[in-house]
């Protein structure tokens, strides 16, 4: 092995980085918005009653030689509520409202993961704000029982104009996610105006995270990137800037997992739960490279380390290092999560 990469998210990762987990979207980044006010809602985009968008928990663990750990059991929640269902369809009341969701539950060979598919808008549920959905499961390795957990966020907002909205969306059904040797998976980049698609006139730039800077990928100028196992070493960030007319009107980043790699770095994050909320929090990175099926180090190696917020904007960096700290000042100018971005030293 000559690189390993490992992406970790300050604000969910459980069981100290045993276990990698991620809840994605194969539509590309969900969000809604909607016209009139709080108390009178209008229209709303995309409309989820037509679209009706799936999520998706995967869990890799270097616990097991082929990556990937599939839960026994996994429950969901929104907005810290959680979800009950009949006949798999939610029965919860939201602001006056039901039957928001239908869960997926795993079989193997036709549901490969757990999902969760949302069958109407979440405005009212939700309030008329952001809004979280959340993943608990349960892993069993060996006599060993282990919960873990992931959150995927939902921006609400109310509708300014017809601003483009720029996602990158699963070409395939791989979830973003290589599962063999010799596998790729399929990253497109669809754009969206008042919800509605757009594909006149757009050109496209294709980026790979490298070290702590974006490289762009030679040639790749198509709305969709075929992602190769030599493209991604364990964990690899990519990133799309969507222009019309000459003019960059988006851009969006998404990572793919080789759960192939015989390789994976534990994070080590201290705290375990990776959560910043006051001024004086940090969490902090020491991570180590071990082989699948192990939890061993499996080699002594430094790491490069990249801070990013969701369009790619570097917040932080350290070349060479054991360690690295982010801190509430990172989160606060992203706004939002941030994601840490770890990559062996070759």
């Amino acid at each position: 092995m000559s690189v390993a990469t490992k992406q970790a998210t300050v604000r969910f990762s459980p069981k100290a980085g045993t276990y990698t987990t991620i809840i994605q979207s194969p539509s590309g980044d969900l969000y809604q918005e909607f016209e009139g006010s709080v108390g009178a809602i209008g229209a709303i985009s995309p409309d989820f009653s037509q679209t009706q968008p799936q999520l998706v928990f995967i869990a890799t663990s270097s616990r097991v030689a082929e990556g990937v750990s599939v839960p026994i059991a996994c429950d969901w929640y929104f907005n810290d509520v959680k979800l009950t269902f009949t006949n798999n369809v939610s029965t919860n009341v939201f602001n006056g409202e039901t039957g928001h969701f239908r869960k997926l539950p795993y079989v193997a060979g036709t549901q490969d993961y757990w999902g969760l598919k949302i069958l109407k808008n979440l405005v009212v549920a939700a309030g008329a704000a952001p809004c979280s959905i959340k993943a608990e499961a349960t892993v069993v390795y060996g006599n060993v029982t282990d919960k873990v957990e992931a959150v995927y966020n939902i921006p609400i907002r109310r509708a300014t104009g017809s601003p483009y909205f720029v996602t990158i969306a699963a070409g395939d059904n791989k979830y973003y996610t290589i599962t063999e040797k010799g596998g790729s998976c399929i990253l497109k980049a669809m754009t969206y105006q008042a919800g509605v698609a757009v594909t006149s006139s757009l050109t496209y730039k294709w980026y790979k995270l490298v070290g702590t800077a974006w490289s762009l990928i030679s040639g790749q100028t198509a709305q969709a990137l075929t992602v190769t196992g030599d493209m991604v070493d364990s964990y690899s960030n990519f990133k799309c800037v969507v222009s019309q007319g000459g003019t960059e009107i988006g851009t969006d980043i998404q990572g793919v997992m080789d759960a192939s790699d015989p390789y994976e770095i534990i994070p080590n994050p201290t705290p375990a739960d990776e959560t910043i909320t006051e001024e004086s929090d940090t969490v902090v990175y020491a991570p180590m490279v071990v082989k699948r099926g192990s939890a061993t180090k499996a080699m002594e190696m430094n790491f490069n380390f990249t801070a990013i917020d969701s369009v790619g904007l570097v917040l932080g960096q350290a070349t060479n290092q054991a360690n690295f700290t982010v801190t509430y000042a990172m989160c606060e100018q992203a706004g939002t999560d941030v994601g840490v971005y770890i990559e062996t030293v070759s």
